[in-house]
């Protein structure tokens, strides 16, 4: 019974590392993409980042040709 649980114990601290250096991975990604909107937004001149507060365009505004 002891060897049972000991072996859960270590199953889950291996479980633990492999889920810590996956979230590792993943923030790794996240700094490295934020980093390229900043870069491409000064490329642009533009603020790229999306702003959650304003509604979402329609895509369909009134142009007027002149």
């Amino acid at each position: 019974m002891k060897s049972s649980s000991t072996h859960k114990v270590k199953a889950m601290e291996q479980r633990i590392r492999e889920l810590e250096r996956m979230i590792g991975q993943k923030q790794i990604k996240i700094d490295f993409l934020e980093k390229m909107i900043d870069i491409a937004g000064e490329d642009l001149k533009v603020d790229i980042r999306k702003n959650f507060n304003t509604p979402p365009s329609d895509g369909s505004g009134n142009t007027q040709e002149k």
